[in-house]
């Protein structure tokens, strides 16, 4: 028959168990904030030009085109959750934390019906005006074709080719023109595609937008704000 001092040390071991477990129940996967920092800390400690640039977390599911209206992205610490709200392409501003990072607390994916992975995903900042010289989106591609450079060596062969702007699959009208000196602005035309040339999922409305060999002034004019803006690096 086991003893009192035994039978009490394994009641409050498996309360322990089953308050861990209950903790993590509501998610069905979870990712490592402590890998996810180590990914994301390299672009605020590159020191090349960066000003067209931002650096998203970006979420990678099985699911094709936008990401459900119901995943969730939840950083679980000892002080409380923090919800950090996903754009349709999976992507989150991600909170550089050394608590979280010592912790090494878990980042809590909820809605997923599937493995969940994760990238830093570097794309450039939408103008607030919609408006666009193909000069600076010649500047913003190189500015990520340089850092790509700096985080992937066998990069130094790739070279920018345009950029693309990305919009929600309901889309149906053509969203950018470019106009060139005092010519008419011409549509550009809108397909279906991914809304980065190197993700797996497509489904979403984009409009590729490629340098000319010229290189003369151009600006393009969007009539709605995209979800994206990627370099096309090739």
């Amino acid at each position: 028959m086991m003893n009192a001092p035994r039978r009490l040390a394994l009641l409050l071991a498996l309360l322990f168990s089953a308050g861990a477990s209950t903790a993590h129940a509501p998610a069905s996967e979870w990712l490592s904030y402590r890998d996810a920092y180590r990914a994301m800390v390299a672009f605020q400690k590159y020191g090349g030009p960066k000003s067209y640039l931002q650096n998203q977390l970006q979420l990678i599911t099985a699911q094709q085109g936008a990401v459900a209206p119901d995943l969730r992205l939840i950083l679980h610490t000892r002080d409380g959750d923090q919800y950090l709200a996903l754009d349709p392409t999976g992507r989150t501003v991600f909170p550089l934390s050394t608590a979280a990072y010592n912790e090494n607390a878990p980042l809590l994916v909820r809605g997923s019906s599937g493995p969940v992975g994760f990238r830093a995903r570097v794309s450039i900042v939408p103008r607030a005006n919609g408006l666009y010289d193909s000069a600076e989106l010649r500047a913003a591609c190189a500015q990520a074709l340089d850092y790509l450079r700096y985080t992937d060596a066998s990069a130094q062969t790739r070279a920018c080719v345009g950029v693309r702007f990305v919009y929600p699959n309901a889309l149906t009208t053509p969203p950018v023109r470019v106009r060139s000196g005092a010519a008419d602005a011409v549509t550009l035309p809108l397909t279906e595609g991914r809304a980065f040339p190197d993700d797996g999922p497509a489904g979403f409305r984009i409009v590729n937008y490629r340098f000319s060999h010229g290189g003369e002034p151009r600006q393009l004019i969007t009539s709605s704000a995209p979800l994206a803006i990627a370099p096309l690096i090739e």
